[in-house]
């Protein structure tokens, strides 16, 4: 019942992140350029969401490995299987460094392509269609993929300390 809260929060991040992934798709026929030939590039921005998700999804998955090892909650699944066993307590403790450099490996991809968009915040984009497409709109999934992201920065390690404790 305790993970819920992170667990939750990891759920809303992932889902806008696909939301500013969608949004951008519908941004594939836009060729916009500033000033200094900085272009607008949705593919390459989505590119960028795709390997940051997946770092993200990466990195919740090992600390679910380090829960799960911690917790002992595999430990009579695995009571006849010594390699299986050995590549668990090895994934969990090599998640020490794994889970937050893949983190921050994603925050940054996330931030990155946050900085490019806010450079084309205030631009108005016509489509072909005649649609009209506003990259803040772009944004505001993304925002909040950031910002649930940044919040299980503040969720997640106490969770694991108070688990660690032994307090429940």
């Amino acid at each position: 019942m305790l993970y819920l809260l992170p667990s939750a929060l990891a759920l809303v991040a992932h889902l806008s992140t696909l939301a500013a992934m969608v949004g951008l798709s519908r941004a594939y026929d836009c060729d916009l350029y500033l000033p200094g030939g900085t272009a607008f590039d949705p593919r390459r921005q989505n590119r960028l969401l795709g390997w940051a998700t997946g770092c993200e999804w990466f990195a919740a998955l090992w600390l679910v490995v380090f829960v799960i090892q911690r917790e002992g909650v595999a430990a009579h699944w695995l009571a006849g299987h010594a390699e299986a066993a050995a590549a668990l307590n090895f994934f969990s403790s090599a998640a020490r460094l794994g889970v937050p450099v893949l983190y921050l490996l994603g925050m940054h991809w996330l931030t990155r392509v946050g900085r490019h968009l806010s450079k084309f915040s205030d631009l108005r984009m016509t489509r072909p269609d005649g649609s009209v497409l506003l990259p803040r709109d772009l944004m505001r999934p993304l925002w909040l993929a950031v910002n649930a992201h940044g919040a299980m920065l503040l969720i997640v390690p106490p969770v694991l300390l108070y688990r660690s404790l032994g307090q429940l």
